[in-house]
């Protein structure tokens, strides 16, 4: 049988786009695996996950809690710190007290809540090497749409669309990013904040003191800082793009990220969103480890004034 070079044309961009389809499928909200793990002090309504899934070519891990009844429910997303800027390392087992594993839902499980903690490349099982901002805001977005594709095609319980987000240090930075980059973010409560390039770097060159190795960290990964670099840009948050209810939560004694590039970051995003609160705590170190009380009480004060 002869077929007209047209006609070969046409099978050939047919098999093309079928082709496209499904490596855009792969590349966006593919699942590899989701496997029950035990996590013990979990709530006795959730159970518990590791989801393995495709973020930019790598196999990541998130974890998951569900809760046992079928239903739609809102999605906690809760967000870890690392490194600000990319590094040659690989499944960093820790940091700062923090264990890179399951338990790890511990603080984001809850009740009539999904719970989603995922690890961005270079951390815990997650293959690959540490991203910078960018790269771990991929990951998370990722991970948001390979859990929702997977609870639509294979569960009774899904998502309704809704993303709470909290995040510390790095992952506070992720949070407010994604609100850059996504509709569905509900909230984002941003503690110890890594606020993104254009603030950090610049200010800590003003402030050599205050330097605790993100200096050299910075020039090694993106040179001499340019604020009108494509990488500036893509390692620093837009807080024009930024319109839901936003808390950020600060130590005054955080050695690690210093509380004025915080608050400088907050004055430019109140500007755009006059739903931003901060909130500076006296004493309070990175990550407020020092000051959960008040943290809690924090937090709370706004999640009643918000959605009650």
């Amino acid at each position: 049988m002869k077929f007209s070079k047209a006609i070969i044309l046409f099978i050939l961009c047919l098999f093309m786009t079928a082709c496209t389809g499904e490596k855009e499928k792969t590349d966006a909200d593919q699942v590899i695996s989701f496997d029950p793990v035990q996590v013990e002090g979990l709530d006795p309504s959730l159970e518990s996950y590791k989801m393995t899934y495709m973020s930019e070519g790598e196999k990541a891990v998130a974890y998951v809690s569900l809760p046992k009844k079928a239903g739609a429910y809102n999605l906690n997303l809760v967000l870890h710190g690392g490194f600000p800027a990319p590094k040659d390392m690989s499944h960093v087992p820790d940091m700062l007290g923090l264990t890179f594993d399951e338990s790890m839902l511990l603080y984001s499980s809850s009740p009539g809540l999904i719970g989603l903690v995922p690890l961005y490349r270079g951390y815990g099982e997650s293959a690959g090497t540490v991203p910078g901002l960018y790269g771990a805001t991929l990951d998370t977005s990722h991970a948001i749409d390979a859990l929702t594709a997977y609870l639509e095609g294979n569960e009774k319980r899904k998502s309704t669309g809704k993303v709470f987000v909290s995040g510390t240090s790095l992952g506070g930075g992720v949070g407010l990013k994604l609100a850059t980059i996504r509709d569905d973010m509900a909230d984002v409560v941003a503690v110890s904040p890594y606020v993104g390039l254009d603030f950090v770097y610049p200010w800590l060159k003003d402030n050599p003191a205050k330097d605790i190795g993100f200096l050299e960290m910075f020039q090694e990964a993106y040179g001499d800082y340019d604020p009108n670099s494509e990488q500036t840009k893509e390692e620093s948050i837009d807080v024009g793009k930024i319109d839901v209810p936003v808390l950020i939560v600060q130590g005054d004694a955080d050695r690690h990220i210093d509380w004025n590039p915080v608050k400088s970051f907050y004055d430019g995003l109140k500007k755009e969103n006059e739903n931003t609160t901060f909130e500076l705590i006296p004493d309070g170190d990175h990550g407020l480890m020092n000051k959960q009380q008040e943290l809690n009480g924090v937090t709370s004060a706004w999640f009643n004034e918000q959605f009650q």
